[in-house]
């Protein structure tokens, strides 16, 4: 179904002042080794402010980044891809923020106590659930066909942290859930869900899962590799449990062992992708695109943090500034919403300047022992609010 004609994107005015600063930062950036390379995309609503790409794919060698260089998104998966189909969902009538998981998993698999944990508190992330098991060690060796529920009846009997709906706390596990509601509600996996319902119709051909297909290695292989493509994927770590550099393959381990498509991770982009989705979504909210994916009222609901725990920052699917020491940096308004990825990829939406910044690096290559993307995130973000006079 299309619902919409592909945006017309281009770049207006340019800043050489903020582009000679970005410039001497992300240099500085990829000597001391934050990341290899990156791509950065600034926009308000349907216009490029500034797009530009830095270093190499890896530090040896490697091909230099640009802007069609796609990256593993990591975390980016979630308020992308699972909140959106689920935004779509309780648009269309098919799910219900309130439903408790008793209406979709069979009363046999189900703890007490998990019973009246509802979608809302999934997307919220004060389900109680914990925010992250190796499951993946174990659930490589469950034959291939019995993984999914496998995986769902470990997360089922995982301890819960606190109880439903009274502390937040940031959760894998709790989107691993989400994915695994939306496929047995509409009888597909995840990555043709979002392809059919959200990419297609949208015309955004650079977000995409990167599914295992098993049948081209042998069965009998411990640590199948991904089929190789055409596009240029920046590599992330030299993981220690495959035991080689992950390139075009989804470097969370758990979302491996689903062939790589799964609530929580999997996606692989780039930025200009993703500012299609932000802009059309920032469309709706702003309520100037009326196209019959997503409702205007829904979306509001999910960007406008809940207050369920005064001390979170949660809204449904999105993130939003904390208080202190906020990776958006000093000048985002109170009003935004944005997300990061372990992988060293972020986006934020500042929705009273009607302003994306999306920033995608892989600065897990070749190890996830390299944190100081934490610090370098928010020197962007002031850098670009600033060059752009926004920081008011």
């Amino acid at each position: 179904m299309k619902v919409s004609s592909r945006p017309s994107i281009h770049l207006s005015n340019p800043h050489p002042e903020l582009e000679k600063a970005l410039d001497g930062l992300f240099a500085e950036a990829i000597k001391e080794r934050v990341f290899p390379g990156a791509s950065l995309l600034v926009g308000r609503r349907d216009h490029l402010l500034l797009e530009r790409s830095w270093g190499r794919t890896h530090y040896e060698g490697g091909t230099a980044v640009d802007p069609h260089t796609r990256f593993d998104l990591a975390s980016l998966t979630k308020p992308l891809i699972t909140t959106t189909l689920v935004l779509r969902a309780v648009g269309n009538g098919h799910l219900q923020l309130k439903a408790p998981l008793s209406q979709f998993i069979p009363a046999a698999l189900l703890p007490a106590s998990k019973t009246e944990v509802t979608l809302f508190q999934l997307l919220n992330h004060c389900s109680g659930l914990p925010a992250y098991e190796a499951f993946f060690r174990d659930l490589i060796l469950i034959p291939e066909s019995q993984r999914h529920e496998t995986l769902l009846t470990w997360i089922l009997q995982t301890p819960l942290c606190s109880p439903p709906g009274k502390r937040c706390l940031y959760s894998d596990l709790g989107f691993i859930l989400l994915g695994i509601v939306l496929e047995e509600v509409f009888g597909r996996p995840l990555d043709e869900l979002a392809t059919q319902s959200i990419l297609a119709p949208l015309q955004i051909t650079g977000l995409a899962f990167r599914r295992l297909r098993t049948g081209l290695v042998p069965s009998h292989a411990p640590f199948p590799e991904y089929p190789s493509g055409d596009e240029t994927y920046a590599p992330t770590e030299d993981c220690p449990w495959r035991k080689r550099v992950l390139s075009g393959e989804v470097h969370d381990e758990n979302g491996y062992c689903l062939n790589g498509v799964a609530g929580h991770a999997g996606l692989f982009g780039t930025t200009e992708a993703i500012f299609q989705l932000l802009s059309h979504l920032l469309d709706v909210y702003r309520g100037v695109v009326s196209d019959g994916l997503f409702e205007r009222n829904d979306l509001r609901l999910f960007w406008k943090k809940p207050n369920m725990d005064p001390e979170g920052s949660w809204a449904l699917g999105f993130d939003t500034p904390s208080s202190t020491g906020s990776s958006a940096g000093k000048h985002f308004s109170n009003r935004s919403v944005g997300h990061l990825g372990f992988t060293g990829t972020s986006f934020w939406i500042d929705l009273d300047r009607e302003l994306i910044v999306i920033l995608l690096t892989n600065r897990v290559h070749p190890t996830r022992a390299n944190n100081r993307i934490k610090a370098f995130r928010p020197l962007v973000h002031d850098l670009v609010m600033e060059g752009l006079h926004d920081n008011h």
